[in-house]
């Protein structure tokens, strides 16, 4: 008998934007190619070392899971039309759909699962993503290279279209990240072949998605998703092209708007301010956080708790979201984002459960006096730091903001490192900053996927902060309290606290985007969580 694995009440589900779906019978030929703006270069279209949105929204439209989130954000069967769980709920049978193919024609089988499972837990592979993984069987020895056969991990092909899923431990989140691209299939014949570059150009891409992509270079900023005709649910694709640039400047992209030459676009404060009574105007709610991450591994002053609560309570929030980001943000008090999950044991929003009261404030005069003590316990009389931030406008503005606001600390002085998108996340990856600006959008709908970010052993811990107590919340949220949900969630409302409290990271705000959405483009689906966009059932006429 099929049975579903229990998951996270999201409180925010998927917007799809415009009206419903256009009936299925409707005439291909009528619909027109659809032109959307990102904030940031593509940086890669391999599934298993994608970490940005803008990348996961590339790869979804490439590719699909065993499953994929529904119009609704609700995951639903994809490759896989069946899916049976043992008695004691650590085995999983999936059975794939007859005639799934590649876009090169290839058929897609249980296999390319295999491969792409074990190419993302190989330690090789360095994927920042394989943390996911943990609770399948194997996972963790595999990753941490205690256990160097890769075939010891909790997936096995039974026969070409029979996937066995094997747990060690209970994982309540398993559909959802089943949606996600590190777990899609990797066509084996075909990674082997272009090795190293897989994922770096659209030539070295193979989709098992409803869409193809072209045109990308490695380099270029501008590229296109072409309709897959093998696609297994091509049907249901109506779009025959999204060609896709990416606009950092928001004046540029306004601009393009009002010409006709794109159809979607982001908009600054002052362009929120006029067009907020457009018809085209919509503000599209994210589960996602800002936030300032302190590198303690590189500056030793960053150990010291007083200086990093300094440094968050120098940080007027209010006037952040609401003047400099207006439309784009509202203030931040927890890093989990708001419009995630419920928390069980109050009904209300995780984030506004799990605030710790006070801890992420705005008071200048806390923030002088916790300064003064902590640069006096370093033997400090002045410190310098640089802020890494993005080369968009939203990200600038936000760098200048913080500068103005914490050197209003007597003996601080902050510099500024304005790159692009991609090589901040490289020089963040690779712990070359002293504090930078983070994001995070949710990757499902349960506060782990933020909380686990922070753990002393976790991939994206850029800053190395550590804490025992923290690691500790954790840990038991995944052992003894896993199959126990107000536990659970007890466990994470600890860890959210905790790390609050010490300010492993300062949460600055929740992100929304404001926007300039064109009224004849329909059916494309906002999720809160995961990829930012999904264009499988998007049109325009």
């Amino acid at each position: 008998m099929n049975k579903l694995v229990k998951t996270s009440v999201l409180l925010s589900t998927a917007v799809i934007l415009g009206s419903a779906v256009a009936p299925l019978a409707a005439n291909a030929a009528t619909y027109k190619t659809i032109n959307w703006t990102e904030t940031a270069d593509l940086g890669t279209a391999d599934p298993s070392k994608a970490t940005a949105a803008v990348d996961f929204d590339a790869l979804q439209a490439m590719g699909d899971g065993l499953y994929r989130n529904g119009k609704d954000n609700k995951p639903e069967l994809a490759l896989a039309e069946s899916v049976q769980k043992s008695d004691d709920g650590l085995t999983y049978t999936f059975k794939l759909r007859p005639n799934l193919k590649w876009a090169n024609g290839e058929p897609i089988t249980a296999q390319d699962f295999v491969y792409g499972w074990q190419r993302t837990n190989d330690p090789k592979t360095a994927s920042q993503y394989a943390y996911l993984f943990s609770g399948i069987k194997g996972a963790d020895d595999i990753q941490s290279g205690k256990d160097k056969n890769l075939s010891d991990l909790g997936v096995k092909a039974v026969d070409d279209t029979t996937l066995e899923v094997t747990l060690e431990k209970p994982m309540p989140q398993l559909e959802s990240v089943l949606t996600m691209a590190p777990f899609y299939p990797q066509n084996q014949k075909f990674v082997e072949k272009v090795g190293s570059k897989y994922g770096t150009a659209a030539k070295y891409t193979l989709s098992s998605g409803p869409y193809v992509l072209k045109g990308w270079t490695g380099s270029n900023n501008k590229y296109s998703l072409v309709k897959n005709k093998n696609y297994w649910d091509a049907k249901a694709v109506k779009t025959p092209e999204v060609v896709i640039q990416t606009v950092k400047d928001q004046n540029t992209g306004y601009n393009l708007y009002k010409a006709g030459k794109v159809d979607y676009t982001n908009l600054s404060s002052d362009q929120v301010r006029a067009s907020a009574k457009r018809k085209d105007y919509k503000v599209i709610p994210m589960a996602s956080t800002l936030y300032l991450e302190f590198n303690e591994k590189k500056v030793a002053a960053l150990k010291n708790v007083k200086i990093r609560q300094a440094l968050s309570y120098a940080i007027d929030r209010k006037t952040l979201s609401n003047k400099i980001l207006k439309g784009n943000a509202t203030p931040a008090n927890t890093l989990t984002a708001k419009n995630l999950a419920k928390d069980p044991n109050t009904g209300k929003d995780f984030a506004e459960s799990a605030a710790a009261k006070g801890a992420i404030a705005y008071d200048k005069t806390k923030a002088k006096k916790l300064f003064a003590e902590g640069l006096k316990e370093e033997g400090k009389k002045k410190l310098s730091l640089q802020l890494l931030t993005d080369d968009t406008d939203k990200a600038k503005n936000t760098a200048q903001f913080l500068q103005s606001q914490l050197q209003n600390l007597s003996g601080l002085k902050v510099s500024i490192k304005t790159v692009p998108f991609k090589q901040r996340l490289a020089l963040s990856e690779d712990k070359n900053f002293d504090l930078v600006i983070s994001a995070w959008g949710a990757d499902y709908g349960d506060p782990s996927t933020f909380l686990d970010l922070y753990t002393s052993d976790s991939s994206f811990n850029n800053g190395s902060w550590s804490d025992a107590d923290y690691d500790n919340a954790e840990k038991a949220a995944k052992t003894t309290d896993v199959n126990d949900e107000a536990k659970r969630f007890d466990d994470y409302k600890t860890a959210e606290q905790i790390i609050e409290k010490e300010v492993g990271v300062a949460p600055l705000y929740y992100q929304s985007y404001a926007t300039l959405y064109r009224q004849s483009v329909k059916g494309v689906v906002s999720n809160p969580t995961g990829a930012p966009f999904d264009w499988k059932w998007a049109y325009k006429k």
